[in-house]
């Protein structure tokens, strides 16, 4: 019998027909040297290659007469003329390539592309796949090498099968089939990426969007990762090109319309105007501009009302913060703010201004939208959010916004003080036309006192409803402003203000004088409390009044805006001498922030806040993305209030709360970000005379150095801080430098210098009884033991560091101890636990909501995947560290991008 009656099936079957005659091949190490044999068909395989593929352990004592053994076992089953001795050693099997069905998948797979029968071809090479291929056999050298390469040709194959037949046939054909690959295959995000594009074509809109939350599921909770972008731009895809009118979100945002509204009716004209003039392809474009006090926002939200219906789908309202005294919104926010009201989700969100400006663009596409910008500051912060087709965009602003007039075609109607006439309206509408009708000529009066500014005839009027007549209050009111001694329109609302301020009860008045100590316009209910060194309930109270009467706005809950010349006003009446409130805010912002540390990092030390101690009550955080949600809302506040406290003599508040931000700093904050409020830090610890705070924040100057691997930078700021630090003989602080220093020579590859510092460091732990940084340094050991080889006794250090961090519950230490603990085993070669601890690591970090250390942590997890031979997953994996830190703005960013792109699909031989 020839070889040319002989095939094999060996992917699945494990049958070879000889002739007329079927032979099983039995289970076990014959098939392993079949499939060594029958990969390298009528070529010589060595005796060694045989060896270590059977034995890749621990070869036997005579390993060439063990594999002749099995070949002989072979030619019993097979006949002696199929398989023969090479003359230069080894054995071959003389069969051609294209008998054995592994060879002959691949060469149909090989000749399907780009041929005219493609489909067919692919179609017949896919017949021949058993499941898994060479089931039934085990065998490292075929688990680490060829199957993962076969299984990935195979789901290419498989998915450009696929692809061909949906272009060919209806999108549903294939649905059932995707469904059944996507469930047995849960973390191929190929098959999701068809699945949810047939559901989509085929008008399963909801089913496709049911499906991408699936596949992210999946992903999140078995590998911790993210959708990779391309999967994340078709849901984006769906969610805002594929909607119907009454799947999407309709927003209703703009706030209510005064009922008192009146006048401004020459102005209203002209806004109605400018309706008409835009294009399929432009929107219309008004812009509202004034002086403060003048009624911008009013006139914008009483005609937006006006038109609303116009505008049935889509109805946009944010304020920009233009003016005031915190800083002005960033166009990234607002762009942000804008799209997740459209019911874009926060992963689908990109980083860049320009990305998000295109993105909502697209959100708005077809659906002609009314959105009111508030307060902005100039057009560069305007212009990213326009829209790029039919709609009406309203801006209010005290800047005249000229170029947005002059670039975008936009319509100006500038506002003055009302009439006279319009005046004595508004005020007669608020207190009713039988009190004004009972004294016009008092009427007329207070109109001129506000000098019909609407802000303050809004504000007087509130204290007309509460007195007898008219004229009593024109009297207060004229002398009021004669002892202020004001002129012109602030003049006149000062005086206005005041009336009001005196009407008040004596805790709101007290809360208002405590917010003009407050260094930004905004403030939540907890820092209102504290400054006011009052309960919450009592503070609430207050804070209402002042609603109430127009001295404050409440636009969200428990968050209080001061328009920025009632805050003048405000701080005017703050008594300058009153230490205790300054201290108590800052108290409160410093232990808040101490409170949310300690709720993600439990178990940190924080020696750096004595000798403060916490005066008022904190927040109540039940869990890490409670802390860091806290953080975000605060953080501008943070900012402005350490600002403030280190230009005006309390920086040693300024300093210890950057201190307990750090964090945070690392977890969400551009680096370039966090370097300038720690070296604001350094600056104001030196300021303050506290050499141990200068050591502290060096310390953290110094961390963001190595993480940026700027190893030399890091190495020098580590040492200043140890200096600091022994100039006032702080045990604990040097050994935390000695650790951070150990951990730099480590990095650097510097194994005698990391050795030894590591060690002085644990001596001084034991010494001191420090437990935690006894965990640390072991680590650092650990680290040290690593890169010299040493991989026993390194992992030693870390499994006895990861037993003190399990005791003391320090995820966070724990995820950093897990990513040494990889990659001790990846250099001994045991990839499998790699990935296990890489994969932990990853787990913690993302429940920690530390999205840096997610993100590099996948990376690297990207990079052991490559090494196990998953190159399909690790690009995935990596894809998803790269869009994290992207989002982050992180400089890193573009490393992990280039790593991902250098991973390629081989093909095993």
């Amino acid at each position: 019998m020839s070889s040319d009656d002989v095939t094999f099936q060996v992917l699945g079957p494990w049958k070879v027909r000889l002739g007329e005659r079927l032979v099983t091949i039995p289970p076990g190490q014959l098939r392993v040297v079949l499939v060594s044999l029958l990969l390298s068909a009528d070529e010589p395989v060595s005796v060694a290659t045989i060896a270590d593929r059977l034995w890749p352990e621990r070869l036997p004592d005579s390993p060439r007469s063990a594999v002749h053994t099995y070949v002989t076992r072979l030619r019993k089953l097979l006949g002696r003329h199929l398989i023969l001795t090479a003359p230069e050693g080894g054995y071959l099997i003389r069969v051609p390539p294209d008998q054995v069905d592994v060879h002959r998948f691949r060469d149909s797979l090989s000749r399907a592309g780009g041929a005219r029968d493609e489909l067919e071809l692919l179609r017949a090479g896919l017949r021949l796949w058993h499941e898994r291929p060479f089931s039934g056999v085990s065998a490292t050298w075929l688990d680490h090498e060829v199957i993962p390469q076969l299984t990935e040709e195979w789901f290419r194959a498989t998915e450009r099968r696929i692809d061909l037949e949906l272009a060919q046939g209806p999108p549903g054909g294939s649905v059932p089939e995707l469904w059944e690959l996507a469930n047995r295959y849960p973390t191929r995000e190929g098959l999701w990426l068809r699945l949810i594009s047939a559901l989509h074509e085929a008008g399963r809109r909801s089913d496709a969007l049911d499906a991408f939350h699936r596949i992210r599921a999946v992903l999140s909770e078995e590998l911790g990762i993210d959708p990779s972008a391309r999967l994340l731009q078709l849901h984006r895809t769906i969610l805002l090109g594929g909607a119907t009118a009454g799947e999407q979100p309709r927003p209703r945002q703009l706030p209510h319309d005064m009922v008192t509204f009146n006048g401004r009716h020459e102005e209203l004209a002209q806004l109605d105007a400018t309706l008409g003039t835009g294009t399929e392809a432009s929107p219309v474009i008004v812009t509202i501009d004034g002086a403060p006090g003048t009624g911008k926002t009013t006139l914008a939200l009483h005609w937006a009302h006006r038109i609303a219906p116009r505008f049935p789908d889509v109805q946009l309202y944010l304020n920009l913060r233009g003016y005031g005294p915190g800083a002005a919104m960033s166009p990234a926010t607002a762009a942000e703010t804008l799209l997740r009201s459209l019911g874009v989700e926060s992963a689908l969100i990109p980083s860049g201004i320009e990305e998000r400006s295109a993105l909502l663009r697209t959100a708005l596409a077809d659906r002609p939208a009314l959105i009111l910008l508030d307060n902005a500051r100039d057009a560069d912060q305007v212009r990213p959010l326009l829209p790029g087709t039919s709609g009406l965009v309203i801006v209010t602003s005290r800047n005249q916004l000229r170029s947005l007039s002059i670039r975008d075609g936009a319509h100006r109607v500038t506002l003055g003080p009302l009439s006279e006439e319009q005046g004595a309206a508004l005020l007669t509408a608020t207190i009713g036309p039988d009190k004004a009708a009972s004294d016009p000529g008092a009427v007329i009066k207070l109109v001129n006192l506000c000098d019909s500014l609407p802000l303050a005839i809004a504000i007087v009027a509130e204290r007309v409803l509460r007195t007898p007549t008219v004229t009593e209050v024109v009297e207060a009111l004229e002398d009021e402003k004669a002892r202020l001694s004001g002129d012109g329109p602030l003049g006149d609302l000062r005086a206005a203000l005041a009336g009001s301020y005196t009407a008040l009860s004596a805790d709101a008045a007290a809360m208002f004088r405590m917010l003009g100590q407050h260094p930004v316009g905004e403030i939540g209910l907890e820092t209102a409390a504290a400054l006011a060194d009052v309960p919450i309930v009592r503070a609430r109270e207050s804070l209402d009044q002042l609603v109430a009467v127009h001295l404050l706005e409440q636009r969200r809950p428990h968050r209080y805006e001061l328009h920025d010349l009632i805050r003048l006003y405000a701080v005017d009446l703050a008594d300058p001498a009153d230490t205790f409130a300054r201290r108590r805010l800052l108290d409160w912002y410093l232990f808040a922030a101490v409170n949310a540390d300690r709720t993600l990092h439990p178990n940190r030390r924080r020696d750096f806040v004595a000798p403060y101690e916490s005066r008022t009550p904190v927040p109540f955080l039940a869990d890490a993305a409670a802390a860091l949600t806290w953080f975000e809302r605060e953080y501008e506040c943070l900012r402005a209030v350490i600002g403030w406290a280190a230009a005006n003599g309390w920086a040693g508040y300024a300093w210890r709360t950057t201190m307990a931000m750090t964090s945070f700093l690392d977890a969400r904050i551009p680096w370039r970000d966090g370097l300038d409020l720690l070296e604001h830090a350094v600056r104001a610890a030196r300021a303050a005379d506290e050499p141990a705070g200068e050591a502290y924040t060096l310390n953290s100057v110094g961390c963001i150095h190595l993480d940026k691997g700027e190893n030399d930078l890091a190495l020098g700021y580590f040492h200043r801080a140890l200096e600091k630090f022994r100039q006032v003989r702080h045990e604990r602080g040097e050994t935390m430098m000695l650790g951070n220093i150990s951990l730099v020579h480590a990095e650097a590859g510097h194994h005698e210098e990391a050795y030894r510092y590591a060690t002085l460091a644990l001596a001084r732990c034991e010494r001191l009884g420090y437990t935690r940084g006894r965990a640390i340094n072991l680590d650092n050991l650990g680290v040290a033991y690593t890169i010299n080889g040493e991989y026993e006794k390194a992992l030693s250090c870390l499994h006895e560091a990861q037993a003190i961090y399990t005791e003391l519950g320090e995820r966070a230490a724990m995820a950093e101890c897990l990513r040494h603990t990889a990659r001790a085993h990846r250099a001994m070669g045991d990839i499998a636990r790699s990935i296990r601890c890489m994969r932990e690591a990853v787990t913690l970090n993302r429940s920690l909501r530390n999205r840096r250390w997610e993100a590099l942590d996948l990376a690297e997890l990207g990079q052991i995947l490559v090494q196990a031979g998953h190159p399909g997953l690790a690009r995935d994996v990596t894809n998803a560290g790269y869009l994290i830190m992207a989002e982050l703005a992180d400089p890193r960013a573009q490393e992990i991008k280039a790593a991902r792109d250098q991973i390629t699909v081989g093909r095993a031989r």
